[in-house]
């Protein structure tokens, strides 16, 4: 018998006595590449309407906090700024928690991870294109910025070359500190026959170049969760995190001690939950969701 339990009504009710904070990922559980998912907005607004608190926790780096209030407030999901979490977001406010006074070389959107350093009062350059040039005894001779004490690593569209070697160089000093977004491999996008390359893509060529391990922001590790609990004070005993992804969503969820459902609307699939589930000591609790539904709405029906 599976460990991890279909949703049903009775299931759900119980989970509106014991559940205040209702945390979900956006990309494969809210919309996917195809648009907005049925019934999620509708879901939203009953969780809402029961006075419920609601966060959208994001690894997508690409946007900033405010295009992802604009993107719930286009597809028509109710959302105030501070119901955000995204990693841009996370990076800036980890840097700006402990101090930091340097420069960072950041590889990611300047829209997006580059907003939320410039809130942070942080200063940083990188973002843009960066195509090859030179050769090897010139990239020998490279200047690099002894300001610079961090490198941070997203989503970034002109990855390049010559960006992998210099956030390599950078981070030969091993006071430099290596922030990296997350490790997603691609987007969700279900039935679609191209794969879009995730920021996996891009942070793991600069931590095998280096040969180091980035700090991440993004799921499956908890600082995200820990941001939201000092601003917001949560309760971590009254949480549901809602995810697509086992190996992100799911394993966040065990990480920060609190319970979980998957959707099989994006990246996980019911073969993914099945050998989760698994048989005696082929089972894997760290990755079991404590609920699953093919989609939100078969959650929000029950609402």
């Amino acid at each position: 018998m599976s460990v991890s339990q279909l949703v049903t009504e009775a299931r759900v009710k119980e989970i509106l006595e014991t559940v205040d904070y209702f945390l979900f990922d956006c990309d494969g559980v809210l919309w996917d590449g195809n648009g907005v998912i049925e019934g999620s907005v509708e879901t939203i607004k009953k969780l809402k309407s029961l006075g419920k608190k609601v966060y959208y926790v994001t690894n997508n780096s690409s946007k900033s906090r405010q295009d992802y209030l604009e993107k719930c407030k286009e597809c028509g999901f109710p959302a105030e700024l501070d119901d955000i979490v995204c990693t841009a977001y996370a990076a800036a406010q980890y840097l700006k928690n402990i101090g930091f006074k340097n420069k960072v070389y950041l590889m990611g959107k300047d829209e997006s991870m580059g907003t939320e350093l410039k809130d942070a009062g942080i200063q940083y350059f990188g973002p843009g294109p960066d195509p090859l040039e030179g050769n090897l005894k010139e990239w020998f001779a490279m200047r690099l910025d002894p300001e610079v004490k961090c490198v941070v690593v997203g989503f970034d569209p002109h990855i390049s070359y010559m960006k992998i070697m210099k956030a390599a160089s950078y981070l030969r000093n091993p006071d430099c500190i290596f922030i990296g977004t997350n490790e997603d491999r691609s987007l969700p996008a279900k039935d679609k026959d191209i794969v879009i390359p995730g920021t996996g893509c891009m942070v793991l060529p600069v931590a095998l170049a280096a040969n180091r391990r980035p700090i991440l922001m993004g799921k499956p590790e908890t600082n995200m969760f820990d941001l939201l609990k000092k601003v917001r004070n949560i309760d971590p005993s009254r949480c549901l995190m809602t995810g697509d992804s086992i190996s992100t969503d799911i394993v966040f969820a065990k990480n920060c001690g609190v319970r979980s459902m998957l959707v099989l609307s994006g990246m996980s699939t019911e073969d993914d939950l099945i050998t989760a589930n698994g048989k005696g000591s082929n089972a894997d609790p760290n990755k079991q969701p404590d609920v699953y539904a093919q989609k939100l709405s078969e959650f929000g029906k029950f609402i």
